[in-house]
C-alpha cells in the first residue's frame, strides 16, 4: 500500500492522463462497435484505482479529463454530463470509501446508494424520458417496419404473430417494472466494478481486503416482512404497480445473499481455484439460478446456510 502511493506520488499526472483516456475509451466503446455498450458500466474502473494510487486531486483530474474527451468524441455536453452523474460520482464514492479503509463492502453500498438515489430523483421528474429509454427498444422491434422486414425474410406468418404477441406482453411487463429495472441496472454497475477492484486488488495488493467481505452479507428479518407485505399488496389493483417493483427489488438484493452463500462454500471446496471458478460458474450460469439465489437468500435469513460450514468449536 506504501509503495503504491509512493509510485502514484512520483507520476501522479501520467497515471491521471492515463486513467482518464481509459475511462473515456470505455465510455465511447459502443460509438466503435454498438455491441461492446456493456463496457459502460466499468468506465468508472480506471478512475477507482486511480484514487487508490494516487490522491484525491489526481482522481478529480482525471474524471474531468474523462469527461471533457467523453464531451469532444460524442461533440455533446450530455454525454459527458450522463458519465459525471451516472459513472464517475458513484465510482469515485467507491474509491474515496476504500481509500479511507471503510472496507470493500461498505464502500460498494455506499455508492449503491448514491446512484439509487441519482436514479430515484430521475424516476420523480424524468419518468416518461426514462420509461421511453426502456421501452423504446421494444417498440423498434414491434414496428411495422420490423415486422414486414420478417415476414419479407421468409419467417412463417404464425411465427410472426407469436413474436408480435411475445414482444407486447414483454413491452407491457416492462412498462410497469421499469423503476426497479433501472435501480438494478444502476446496483449491478457498481457491483461489476467492485468485483473488478477485488480481482485486482487480490493480485496487486491484498492488504486493502479484508477477507470474504462478501461472503458475510446477510440482510435483516426486516427485508422478509418487507417482501411478505409486497406480496400481500399485489392484491390491490391501486398498489400493484408499487408492490410488484418493490418485490423484483427485494428479490434482486436476496439474491446477492444467495450469491454470498454458494461463494462462501465454493471458497471452501478442497479443489483447485480453477475448479471451484467452475462450479461457480455452472451455478450463475443455470437458466432458474436468479430464482434459485433468490429463495436461498431469504430462506438464509431464517436458516443460516453458513452456520453448517463453520468448522466445530472446541469445548473449554
Amino acid at each position: 500500500m506504501a509503495s503504491s502511493e509512493a509510485a502514484a506520488r512520483t507520476d501522479p499526472a501520467g497515471r491521471a492522463l492515463f486513467a482518464a483516456g481509459f475511462s473515456a475509451l470505455l465510455f465511447a466503446a459502443q460509438l466503435l462497435l454498438p455491441p461492446l455498450f456493456l463496457l459502460c458500466a466499468i468506465a468508472p474502473f480506471p478512475l477507482i484505482v486511480q484514487r487508490l494510487r494516487g490522491t484525491v486531486g489526481t482522481a478529480l483530474g482525471a474524471t474531468l479529463g474523462a469527461a471533457a474527451l467523453v464531451a469532444i468524441v460524442f461533440s455533446s455536453p450530455a454525454p459527458a454530463l450522463l458519465y459525471l452523474l451516472m459513472l464517475a460520482l458513484p465510482g469515485l464514492v467507491l474509491g474515496e470509501a476504500m481509500a479511507r479503509g471503510r472496507g470493500l463492502r461498505r464502500a460498494t453500498g455506499w455508492a449503491v446508494l448514491v446512484i439509487g438515489m441519482q436514479i430515484c430523483l430521475l424516476l420523480l421528474f424524468a419518468h416518461e424520458q426514462v420509461a421511453r429509454i426502456f421501452l423504446s427498444g421494444f417498440d423498434l422491434i414491434k414496428s411495422t417496419e420490423f415486422v414486414d422486414g420478417m415476414r419479407g425474410a421468409g419467417v412463417p406468418p404464425e411465427k410472426v404473430d407469436v413474436w408480435v404477441e411475445q414482444v407486447t406482453q414483454a413491452r407491457d411487463v416492462m412498462a410497469i417494472l421499469y423503476p426497479s429495472v433501472a435501480l438494478i441496472m444502476g446496483a449491478t454497475m457498481v457491483l461489476a466494478n467492485a468485483w473488478l477492484l477485488r480481482t485486482y486488488l487480490a493480485r496487486r495488493d491484498p492488504g486493502w481486503l479484508e477477507g470474504g467481505e462478501f461472503e458475510g452479507l446477510r440482510w435483516p428479518l426486516a427485508m422478509a416482512v418487507m417482501f411478505v407485505s409486497a406480496g400481500a399488496a399485489v392484491t390491490s389493483p391501486a398498489l400493484r404497480p408499487a408492490a410488484y417493483n418493490v418485490l423484483l427489488v427485494l428479490a434482486f438484493l436476496f439474491a446477492l445473499q444467495g450469491l454470498a452463500v454458494v461463494v462462501y462454500y465454493v471458497h471452501r471446496l478442497a479443489a483447485p481455484p480453477f475448479l471451484r471458478l467452475v462450479v461457480l460458474a455452472l451455478v450463475i450460469l443455470n437458466p432458474w439460478a436468479s430464482q434459485i439465489l433468490a429463495l436461498t437468500g431469504l430462506f438464509d435469513i431464517f436458516i443460516d446456510f453458513r452456520k453448517w460450514a463453520e468448522p466445530p468449536t472446541e469445548e473449554g
